[in-house]
């Protein structure tokens, strides 16, 4: 697997490649061609000259001196056709034109009346034929006394190349060198910006469950890099409280469970010391009401681990008949005391199941707590629960829905019913509120 260092590495010098080609060319094609514009600016304005000089002479012929004494010397040769192809007039200061060359330039140029080109002359060498020679051709057509006449103007481009030469490879080097040096301090930053990261990591690995409390300190490390060292600190600590609940519900419950298991141990001991059946039956029926909450205890758990562990399937329930199936045993064994409102039409997206095991465990201990009514409301987003017992404090209303508090231990259970209740309210996205004073406790769930 390629490290985050390689990935942003490898972008950032195909995005920096990218952008310098592109500036590369941009600028190379920019130079070129102003270098052109002004090459062939240069051409004509010393053509546009000579066109109105010979438009003023009274006619063609002109002495070569005199034709300097008024245009001057440059690295332009001149050649004027008239519309018969036949030269007139010719002047090249460096005597190395090819006279052909410029026929065919003129020829071209009447071909495609293309103003202004480029032309090499070809030299042949057995069956290698080799470009040579290079010229900037411009035509300018004028016309003196009525007749059609050409200037066609030569200068010569080898020097013009190498110099766009030379200054294309300059451009390149300094392209290179700045290449390198934005690269240089581009992999110097993403080594700093990375630095922090790579200190995170050394520290996560350093965690291990039996340091859990250890936490990350990365120092001047960005805004960014605190966000994420603030994430992974606030998920470590969600870790080392879900483990601290694993470890504590773990203990608890073994210790739990070991309590009735003793108590079935001691007391099968004491049945197989009994003679008469009057004493048998007696230590077999606590065997068998300790084997109840065992089994009691254990179902709970697995409730716990559905909520926790399990992928629930959510579908639209009538609320009014969850409610009555869960209840309708508390019923019969609390006659007269419970007390059912149902809703004119409440539905709630749910598991079935849960929504019962909810509903259970709370109007259960409703009916463990009170000697009184217990009353069930029901309306179409609301399910209320309100007994008639002594009521409870703020602490205990404080740790109400821990696993395994129990406030009272003269009556039965483990403590973990309204846990469970919670769990399963929260899984739906129920809120709970509890009301408690002197006069009884109620207890609303509210959904959407």
């Amino acid at each position: 697997m390629k490290s985050i260092r390689f990935k942003v590495i490898t972008w950032f010098s195909l995005t920096i490649s990218a952008v310098f080609l592109v500036i590369g060319l941009f600028i190379y094609n920019f130079q070129l061609s102003t270098s052109y514009r002004t090459f062939d600016d240069y051409l004509n304005s010393n053509a546009t000259r000579v066109v109105n000089y010979f438009e003023s002479l009274p006619n063609n012929f002109v002495p070569v001196q005199t034709f300097i004494d008024n245009i001057g010397v440059s690295d332009i040769s001149y050649y004027i056709f008239d519309s018969k192809d036949n030269l007139v007039f010719s002047f090249a200061p460096d005597q190395e034109n090819d006279l052909t060359l410029i026929k065919n330039a003129f020829k071209r140029y009447m071909r495609s009346h293309e103003k202004i080109f480029t032309i090499e002359s070809s030299t042949q060498s057995g069956d290698n034929i080799q470009q040579s020679n290079p010229q900037r051709i411009i035509v300018l057509p004028f016309q003196k006394d009525g007749e059609n006449y050409y200037l066609v103007a030569s200068r010569q481009m080898e020097e013009f190349r190498s110099t766009n030469t030379a200054i294309s490879y300059w451009l390149l080097i300094g392209l290179v060198l700045a290449f390198l040096i934005i690269m240089s301090g581009g992999l110097l930053i993403i080594g700093k910006a990375l630095k922090p990261i790579e200190e995170m990591s050394s520290q996560f690995k350093r965690i291990k469950t039996d340091n859990l409390s250890e936490r990350i300190n990365v120092k001047k490390s960005g805004k960014e890099i605190e966000i994420l060292e603030q994430s992974i600190n606030s998920a470590l600590d969600r870790i080392e409280s879900g483990i601290k609940t694993i470890e504590r519900f773990s203990s608890v419950a073994a210790h739990e469970l070991k309590t009735p298991i003793s108590v079935i141990k001691s007391d099968a001991q004491i049945a197989m010391e009994k003679n008469s059946i009057e004493e048998l039956k007696i230590a077999l029926e606590k065997i068998s009401k300790k084997s109840d909450e065992m089994s009691k205890l254990i179902d709970t758990l697995l409730v716990i681990s559905k909520i926790k562990n399990v992928p629930v399937a959510f579908e639209n329930l009538n609320v009014n008949e969850v409610a009555f199936e869960a209840i309708e045993d508390l019923i019969k064994k609390y006659p007269n005391r419970i007390e059912f409102s149902p809703a004119p039409n409440p539905y709630v997206k749910g598991d079935e199941s849960l929504l019962k095991e909810m509903i259970f465990n709370v109007v259960e201990n409703s009916c463990k707590y009170t000697n009184g009514k217990v009353k069930i409301e029901l309306g179409n987003n609301y399910l209320k629960v309100t007994d008639e017992g002594p009521g409870m404090d703020e602490e205990t209303k404080s740790h109400l829905f821990e696993e395994f508090f129990r406030k009272r231990t003269d009556i039965p259970g483990f403590g973990l019913g309204l846990s469970v209740v919670k769990h399963i309210a929260d899984l739906h996205g129920i809120k709970i509120h509890v009301d408690s004073s002197s006069d009884g406790t109620k207890i609303s769930f509210l959904w959407k």
